[in-house]
This record gives C-alpha cells, structure tokens and sequence, in this order.
C-alpha cells in the first residue's frame, strides 16, 4: 500500500476506464474491445459511476484486498503439500514478489485471477481425491469467475478437467468404477456451460476484435528465460540459473511426496504455454504478458523454491550446529537477500506515482529491456528544480499527457525531481476529448484524484499555487500516438494570465499562484 493514494492509473489501467465512457453495459457485456477490457470488472466501474461515483479508491480496492488475501490463503491451499517453515517461507515469498505487488495495485483483474483461479485448481485436486459437493461448488464458483475475469484461465481449467477425465476412465477400466468419471462429466459440464454463457457472448459478438489480436506473435527462448527471470522476482540472469537449485530441490522434495500432484502441475503448466503458442496472442514474445497468461503456476513455483530454500537452511543451519527450530529464519535470511536485489526497493523508493507503468514491469534489468533501448535516457529540464526550489506549496500539473507510459518522460522526470504531479485534461478545452482522460459533460461521476481539467483552472482558480506545463515536442526518438493541437490551451492560458513563466522550444510553463493573479510571479 506503498503511496497507493499517490498512483496515477498509466498503461493497460486505462482500458476499462475508455470503454465504460464509450458503451453501456450492454456492449460493455457483448464485448472485449479492443483492448481487452475485462468484463466484469467493467461493469462494475460503470455501475459505480453511473451511482455513487466512481473513484480512485474502488478502482484499487478489490486487487489489494486479493493481493492481501494471497498472502494467506496461497500458502493455506498448499499446506497439504508444505511443511509449517516452508509454508512461512512461501508467505514471505508471495509478499516480496515483484509480480504479486504489482498486481495488488494495478486496476486489472490479474490479482483477483491468482487467487480465484488457483484456488479452482486445488479444490478441484481436492474434490477428485476426497469428494464432497462444497468442494465441487467452491470450484465451480472461483472457476467460472476467474474465466470471467480473464477468460486465458480457461486454459488452465480445461486442461484440469481433462486431466481428471483422463484419470476417472483409467479408474474405471482398472476397477470397474464409473462413478468418479460421470460426476466429473457433471461438474465439467455445469463449468463449461458456466463459462460458455459469459464467454461465447462477446466471443460471438465481436469475434473480430479476438481475431486481430491473435497469430501475431511467438514465445521465444528469451521469452521463457526473461519469464523464469520474472517468476521468481530478479533481473540478472546469473541469479535466475542460481535459483534454479533450490527449485530443481524443492520439486525432487515434492515428487518423494506427491509425485502425481507435480506432475498435475507440470502438465497445466506446459498444455497452456503450448496452447498460448499456436494462439499467437498479440506481444505474447514479451516475458511480462507470458507471465500473465500463465499466473496460476506461480505459486507452486514459489512454493518449489519455499520448499528448496528450506532444504538448504536446514543444510547451513546444521553445518552451524543451529537446532532445526532455525530452519525458517535462515531461510528467511535468503527470502530478505531475494527482496533487496530485486526491483522492489528501487522501484517504490522515493516518490513514485507510476509504479505500474511499463518500464518498471516489462522487465525488472530496465538497461536490457525493449524500452531501454527506445525510452533513453533523457535529461530532466532545469525548470523542475526551480520548481522544486519555489517558496511555499505548489501543485505540478503536467498538461497534454500519454496515458501510454512508454510515449510520455514525466515518470523519468520524477524520479529526478520528485515532485508530486497532477494531470492536467486538456479536454473541453482544445479537444472534445483524448485518449487518456475522462470525457467532460458525459454524465458519469468520475472522479480521478490526481486530475483536472485545464479548464476549471481557466474558469474557477482555486487556492492552491500551481505550475502548468505544457510540453511542445517528443522527447522519444519513435513514433507516437499523436496528441491534438495544444495550441489553443496554451493561447487560453496566455490570455487568461500573461507570459508563461518559462518558455522554449520544448515546454511553456505557467506560474499560477493560489489566488490566480499571474503577475504576483
């Protein structure tokens, strides 16, 4: 919860933002868009702002309370296959996940899916083996939610499905017992109808917007290396293979105890890589989206290597003449080094409100990733630091942004100046309305903490010192999305206030002091 309040929604978080101000909740419901909304929480979002209003809070609020959740209930469904100080080890684990952080404070379904999801292919493990109909609900419940959700998670319950099919006939050819496999048939039955009415809707409906997002593109070798890289929460590739170990430990540990229980996981695991390959999903070649689509078999990647580290804790501790009783601290010792040289620290020090953005994600070694290369790095304009230098409490507002993290330097900036940022809307000002801003007079209560429009700044100053700026060129050597003429705010405020306060080729900067008199400069 880390500034949490702070966050400016960048990138994907936008999605469902765009498409409830541009549909009801029938076409929000017949619909993934083009951007791949997800459904549900949609139309949550629109019913909030068509209600009580929609706000920064409610956004955020349901993957943090699953983010929180994991940290229990993950380890509490692999207890079975856990001992007490590997089941801590596997807390802590889930708690300095870079991934598992990202995704309890990004407005997206994935941290509600890793807990509903998993949780759907345990229970189901649990009910094939001990029975009991509240098993079979809880499964059929989480399962058809997570495929709501994120539909990719059909995938995983498939192919689970399949696997206990596949066991219930081998059980009836070897022992003449038809019963496990007809309810299975039930319960596979009921799960697919389940998810057929919520998915073949939008499927059937707008099958066009699926098929431009497939066959595009392939896992590569590096994918699966900058992946592994990415589960197990480093950006060095020497200490992803160091890490393999105590995995390669943990499931030779797991394997003396269930063998078929890691082999359920392995099989999951490869049938939905494989089935992600032929697909083709758009940008799967890049590790962050892979990991998304296959999130369910990160726990037990987390949990192989809590299994592994206590192996080798166990290991130093008895080579140190420590008790058993020091096992789980000294593995905690290793989960403590993981943390900190991970990108958690760097990420969430200092001020930071693009935690989510993609040059913190896409890969966790910024220098070798695809947006290293493109977003160089790029000197902080001198302005800021006058800025950051002006006597009392001035508000920044950075006007005619990207919500495109990638297109837009203000989250490089801040980590220079570190001055905290609003975003200034330029709509109902020199557009009707842009990507990446809340379409003014559309009947919605939408209220985004950290933005305003420019023209409630031109129509009602408010007391409070403000710096408008208004960037005139891209700083990035690529394409794009091109933003509409800005020209006529920049004219408004000119008219509104005088002379910007700082002007070249690149930026115009208005010094707007509380009471809107820009001649007290």
């Amino acid at each position: 919860m880390w500034q949490i309040g702070l966050q400016i929604p960048v990138d994907d978080e936008w999605h469902a933002l765009h498409r409830l101000m541009q549909a009801g909740y029938a076409e929000i419901f017949q619909s993934f868009g083009h951007a791949d909304h997800s459904i549900p929480l949609t139309l949550l979002f629109r019913a909030l702002a068509d209600s009580v209003g929609l706000h920064d809070w409610q956004l955020r609020l349901l993957p943090m309370l699953f983010g929180l959740a994991a940290l229990v209930l993950l380890p509490r469904l692999l207890r079975p296959w856990l001992k007490p100080d590997e089941a801590l080890c596997l807390a802590a684990l889930v708690s300095i996940s870079p991934l598992l952080i990202h995704f309890s404070r990004f407005v997206r379904p994935y941290a509600l899916v890793i807990v509903l999801g998993f949780a759907a292919m345990i229970l189901l493990w649990q009910w094939w083996q001990r029975g009991g109909w509240g098993r079979a609900l809880a499964f059929f419940a989480c399962a058809v939610l997570a495929a709501w959700l994120h539909p990719l998670t059909t995938l995983y319950t498939g192919t689970a499905l399949t696997w206990f099919a596949v066991a219930g006939l081998l059980r009836w050819r070897r022992d003449g017992t038809a019963g496990p496999f007809w309810r299975l048939l039930l319960l596979g039955g009921m799960t697919t109808a389940a998810c057929s009415a919520l998915i073949l809707p939008p499927l059937l409906a707008d099958s066009a917007s699926i098929a431009v997002k497939t066959g595009k593109h392939s896992i590569e070798l590096q994918t699966l290396a900058r992946s592994w890289e990415m589960a197990l929460g480093v950006g060095y590739s020497w200490l992803a293979i160091v890490l393999a170990v105590p995995v390669a430990a943990g499931a030779r540990a797991l394997w003396r105890r269930d063998r078929a229980f890691l082999c359920y996981w392995l099989v999951l695991t490869a049938v939905v890589v494989l089935s992600l390959q032929l697909l083709g999903p758009e940008w799967i070649l890049n590790a962050l989206v892979l990991v998304r689509y296959s999130l369910l078999s990160l726990p037990v990647l987390l949990a192989l290597l809590a299994i592994g580290l206590v192996q080798g804790a166990r290991l130093i501790a008895g080579r140190l003449g420590l008790a058993h009783r020091w096992d789980g601290p000294v593995a905690l010792v290793g989960v403590a080094g993981l943390f900190l040289l991970g990108p958690v620290p760097a990420t969430y020090s200092g001020l930071n409100q693009f935690t989510n953005a993609a040059r913190y994600q896409i890969d966790y070694n910024f220098e070798r990733s695809v947006l290293g290369s493109i977003m160089a790095p790029i000197e902080t304009p001198a302005f800021y630091g006058r800025i950051a230098e002006a006597d009392g409490q001035w508000q920044v507002v950075e006007a005619a942004w990207h919500f495109e993290s990638n297109f837009t330097p203000i989250s490089q900036f801040q980590r220079d100046h570190q001055l905290a940022l609003h975003i200034g809307m330029i709509s109902g000002l020199c557009t009707d309305w842009t990507y990446g801003e809340i379409e003014p007079d559309i009947g919605l209560e939408i209220e985004l903490d950290h933005f305003l429009y420019l023209a409630d700044i031109l129509r009602q100053p408010e007391e409070v010192n403000r710096f408008v700026v208004f960037p005139l060129s891209y700083p990035f050597d690529y394409e794009v999305r091109p933003l509409p003429d800005i020209q006529p705010c920049i004219d408004a405020f000119r008219a509104r206030y005088g002379s910007p306060w700082h002007e070249s080729d690149d930026y115009v900067v208005f010094r707007i002091p509380a009471k809107g008199r820009a001649d007290d400069a």
